[in-house]
């Protein structure tokens, strides 16, 4: 990555540290990351998709993923509607990070 212009060295420590020169190479890095560790879909990353752009497609997979790594016994196949509709929810729809965010601050004219 050196060579390729995705990091560069840290000006102050050299020897030790490496830097992120600018926000392409930052959401490149990132991205890399995201899909080599199998996070590209985390819960957090579809609901901001849904919030963008709409699509349930990704917050519905990451759901089902999410519903088999839960589900691993016998008992669990025998669960109500209302348990699933309960978990569906909670995990989902009242998820923290879909609180709303003062993205700027207003002021009141009198």
């Amino acid at each position: 990555m050196l060579y390729h212009g995705g990091l560069t060295f840290y000006p102050k420590n050299p020897a030790n540290y490496l830097i992120i020169p600018n926000k392409i190479a930052e959401e490149r890095i990132a991205k890399a990351v995201l899909g080599r560790y199998g996070l590209r879909n985390s819960l957090i990353s579809t609901l901001d998709s849904l919030e963008s752009n709409g699509s349930i497609h990704p917050v519905l997979s990451c759901y089902r993923d999410f519903m088999l790594q839960r589900d691993v016994g016998y008992s669990d196949f025998n669960k109500s509607e209302e348990f699933h509709r309960d978990s569906f929810y909670f995990s989902l729809l009242r998820n923290p990070s879909l609180n709303p965010r003062v993205e700027f601050p207003l002021t009141l004219v009198s």
